[in-house]
């Protein structure tokens, strides 16, 4: 759906861009662009990292390769079917995936993912994706069985554009030559600039966990922002790593979750005026903002969390022009035998929390961190918990974290006072709210 007020008067368009431009927002020329007043309803999860089941998902092959894993590799598939059925009820106008479609790039596992992505197309409905660092030529894409594991394909950027063709890419109005970026309008006024970060080759082994925007993929950026502006077109951006640190330490303990040249990236969005970037990458439900360059108006960076990952979120969004309203939701039960566990749930808070552990205290005892096994070892746990409640959103440090935080800052070993520094900044929510909130998107 989408208001409009303005009419534009007739203008000629020439080239291939004004091919392009035949569908969507306002003409081209001198004239003062439309206004439009875009309203529509949106339904956004992250990283389902789905993985076939037909590949293997028990005994001690796949348990090694998942042991101390954040993510619920089993459980994906009955995750992803239930969340068909959440998008169905919550009936959204189009579905935003950023990322991380799969567990490491199988080409059976895209396959499949990309057939239950275009279950939830049902009535109308879109769906548009983007892919994350796991999607792509992953030299980890294997199959287990026992004890042995088989590599299996993976698959390429154009294998990616073709399997999810009809999830984003045959709907674009414009194509990145350079990248798997490409600009899609949701509705009339309203456009969405997918952006592809992700660092890959032309062989499967070559995809990196961090990312970035190419020189050529900028300039395409900033050419279509501008077209943006000048048809008068609100712009909503995607993309799967985080534009902005989420917390304070971000970038000093996990550089690779947020883009490379942050501030150049978010300058470019930024003057060019979007005003929303919605990210996944971190599994983390967290909002932050931030005010880059010469733009007079903060851009919020929506990063949710993974939906194979504790608090496992869903984000409906409702924009009505310069108003954007997010309630987050939780997918609270599957069709998969829990095991013993009281509750879904339960399993995957449980599942994070000691596979946090495990993973913050290998990080910790490497540089440029340092840490003692010892000190490793009674620090984990706080960051562990640390870590779990910034998934979940809308963290606020209790006071035994505080009491541990104000004994480390005031030591004089310097490592006990950085050990102190990182619980504190990831303890500390930066603003907004990160799982109910109105934004406003006005110009300012």
């Amino acid at each position: 759906m989408s208001r409009f007020r303005g009419i534009a008067g007739p203008r000629l368009a020439t080239g291939l861009l004004g091919l392009l431009l035949a569908a969507g927002c306002g003409g081209i020329g001198d004239d003062a662009p439309p206004v439009y007043e875009p309203v529509a309803r949106l339904l956004v999860f992250a990283d389902p990292h789905y993985f076939a089941p037909s590949l293997g998902i028990a005994g001690p092959a796949f348990e090694d390769r998942v042991a101390r894993d954040r993510k619920l590799i089993a459980q994906s598939d009955a995750i992803l079917r239930a969340m068909v059925g959440l998008v169905e009820a919550e009936s959204p106008d189009i579905v935003l995936v950023p990322g991380d479609l799969t567990k490491d790039g199988e080409r059976v596992s895209h396959e499949a993912a990309a057939d239950y992505l275009r279950q939830m197309t049902a009535g109308g409905r879109r769906v548009f994706v983007v892919p994350g660092n796991h999607d792509i030529q992953n030299g980890n894409a294997e199959s287990y069985a026992g004890d042995t594991v088989t590599p299996v394909a993976s698959i390429s950027a154009a294998e990616f554009a073709d399997i999810y063709r009809n999830l984003g890419y045959d709907q674009a109005i414009a194509r990145d030559p350079g990248s798997l970026s490409y600009v899609a309008e949701l509705v009339p006024g309203l456009w969405l600039l997918a952006l592809d970060s992700c660092i890959y080759g032309d062989t499967p082994g070559s995809a990196l966990t961090g990312g970035r925007l190419a020189d050529g993929t900028k300039a395409w950026t900033r050419l279509w922002l501008d077209e943006a502006r000048r048809r008068g077109c609100r712009v909503l951006a995607m993309m799967h790593h985080g534009l902005f640190e989420h917390f304070g330490s971000q970038t000093l303990l996990f550089p690779e979750y947020v883009i490379d040249e942050r501030d150049v990236v978010a300058t470019l969005l930024g003057d060019g005026g979007a005003r929303v970037v919605f990210t996944g990458h971190f599994h983390a439900n967290d909002i932050t903002q931030g005010q880059p360059g010469a733009s007079a108006s903060p851009i919020f960076d929506v990063e949710t969390g993974a939906t194979v990952t504790f608090p496992c979120p869903y984000r409906i969004v409702g924009l009505a022009s310069d108003v954007m309203t997010i309630a987050t939701k939780h997918i609270t039960a599957i069709d998969y035998d829990l095991g013993g566990a009281a509750d879904f749930p339960t399993l995957a808070r449980d599942s994070l929390r000691v596979g946090l552990e495990g993973q913050i205290a290998d990080l910790i005892r490497q540089p440029p961190y340092g840490l003692s096994p010892d000190q490793a070892t009674a620090l984990a746990p706080w960051l562990g918990d640390g870590l779990l409640a910034h998934y979940a959103g809308d963290e606020v440090m209790p006071a035994d974290v505080l009491r541990e935080v104000q004994g480390l800052l005031a030591s004089t070993n310097a490592i006990e006072i950085l050990a102190g520094a990182m619980l504190e900044s990831i303890w500390t929510d930066l603003p907004p709210a990160d799982n109910d909130v109105t934004l406003d998107l006005a110009p300012r």
